[in-house]
């Protein structure tokens, strides 16, 4: 099926503006070769470029599907690095329209593609009425931030209340038998409801986000730093729908070995939620990632700047982060994700 591409009007101004310096660039060339420039513009932060080329292609050319999708993706991304968010819900919007099923990978898009996909995401319903949702009958976990309880240094450590619930959810997304909500869902939650900050770690609050976030399950904790050679982590599993609370556990050790006691407390919770544990879910679980402290503490950083909208900062955090730890994937995935928005502000 062909498509002619649907473009809000700041997006046909902005490319007014900037026709004849790309005069040309999508003639002679198949949507896929277009789309391909566009691609390599995006990761060199030229976001109006991106907007011009693909307009000018539209305009001359109806469009297969799959390029018609690919192209409104694209333009998305330029336009929520421009900080239109209006216009990057439509082209998200129309991209449902085509693919009622489409789902984002959320790991490598910028934090403004993030915000715009999940509000889009709600009305899903009804931008596709006769779309019925895949009931995946799995449980649906929700890790909250955990709350800094360290004697000695507190502060240094405070990035480490979202970080923690960040690891245990890429710890536990590892298990095909649980539905973990992912990190930035919830704090576009918070986002929305206001929540201050002291809240958080309320666990009356905290059902409130778990309802609000359809899981059936909450898991919030915090740790302890008690000396320089002992640190404790503390996890407690909340039933939503009643705030019951159904099982308390922790782990504790050397703060070097952070990410190895994180790793153990989340086949702790596996095991308390009944969840079955393959063998290779359980190795991906425990397998060495070659973290340190260190390098756990600059990803932190970098997800809280990024939560603040300090996107050169958190992409510095990120690297450094990767300079300690090279083969960090989730610090990799963010400087993949923010890249093309830090070159576009510089």
């Amino acid at each position: 099926m062909k498509r002619a591409l649907h473009f809000p009007a700041i997006m046909i101004a902005i490319a007014v503006l900037l026709a004849g310096s790309m005069t040309g660039v999508a003639n002679a060339q198949t949507p896929s070769e277009t789309i391909d420039k566009a691609h390599t513009m995006y990761q060199k932060g030229q976001l109006a470029e991106v907007i011009e080329v693909l307009t000018s292609m539209a305009q001359e050319q109806d469009l297969k599907d799959a390029d018609a999708k690919e192209a409104y993706l694209l333009l998305a991304k330029a336009a929520a690095g421009k900080n239109f968010s209006d216009q990057t819900k439509q082209y998200l919007e129309k991209i449902l329209e085509m693919d009622c099923g489409f789902e984002l990978n959320l790991k490598v898009e910028p934090p403004q593609m993030r915000k715009a996909w999940y509000s889009v995401e709600q009305d899903r319903d009804s931008l596709c009425p006769a779309y019925e949702r895949p009931d995946p009958g799995l449980q649906t976990l929700a890790v909250l931030y955990f709350e800094n309880n360290s004697i000695v240094d507190n502060e240094a450590l405070n990035p480490l209340q979202k970080g923690l619930a960040a690891m245990m959810v890429t710890d536990l997304a590892n298990l095909s038998a649980l539905k973990v909500v992912e990190r930035e869902r919830i704090q576009y939650i918070l986002d929305e409801i206001k929540m201050e900050q002291s809240q958080y770690f309320e666990q009356e609050s905290a059902v409130r986000v778990g309802k609000l976030l359809g899981a059936h399950a909450l898991l919030m904790g915090g740790f302890t730093k008690l000396d320089d050679d002992h640190i404790r982590i503390d996890a407690r599993l909340i039933k939503t729908e009643t705030g019951e609370l159904l099982k308390a556990e922790k782990v504790e050790g050397d703060p070097d070995d952070l990410v190895e006691l994180q790793s153990s407390l989340a086949l702790k919770i596996a095991e308390n939620l009944d969840v079955a544990v393959a063998e290779e879910e359980e190795k991906a679980i425990q397998a060495d990632k070659g973290e340190s402290m260190e390098a756990v503490l600059a990803y932190t950083r970098g997800l809280n700047l990024e939560d603040e909208q300090k996107y050169s900062e958190a992409y510095n955090a990120y690297k450094e982060a990767l300079a300690e730890s090279p083969e960090m994937q989730e610090a990799q995935d963010r400087v993949t994700a923010l890249e093309p928005i830090v070159v576009a502000q510089n």
